[in-house]
């Protein structure tokens, strides 16, 4: 997949997982999520603007996705 596919969006968890990775558990993808706040180069990906609320950028999410697999045979 390209990651030109994937839209410069922002959604919920609830809202990636159904309509673009309805593979991923919800598990998996916070675990990533607190991956990404780690990582400097991906912490703009996630936008909280309250303490109960995260959005997600989709494409970015992708990108990171995509890091994650380049990294995984180094």
């Amino acid at each position: 997949m390209d990651i030109n596919n994937f839209p410069d969006i922002l959604v919920d968890k609830k809202y990636l997982i159904e309509h673009y990775l309805p593979s991923l558990k919800i598990k998996t993808l916070e675990k990533y999520m607190t991956e990404i706040r780690k990582n400097n180069e991906f912490k703009n990906i996630l936008v909280s603007p309250s303490s109960r609320m995260t959005l997600i950028n989709v494409k970015g999410f992708f990108g990171y996705l995509k890091y994650r697999e380049t990294e995984k045979f180094k």
